[in-house]
């Protein structure tokens, strides 16, 4: 039994790898403290519904 094949519109997993990969070049010279800051910005904060 052959199963049809589709092109992905949106593939989630390349999606997060390249988000991390802009992140860690972000974060990857920074100190402990200069990542807490980093990650506590309001403009790098995600909330995810109604938090």
């Amino acid at each position: 039994m052959k199963t049809d094949t589709k092109k992905k519109e949106f593939d989630c997993v390349k999606m997060k790898n390249d988000i991390q990969a802009k992140i860690y070049k972000k974060i990857k010279k920074m100190n402990v403290d200069e990542i807490v800051a980093f990650f506590n910005s309001p403009k790098n904060r995600v909330v995810f519904g109604n938090a």
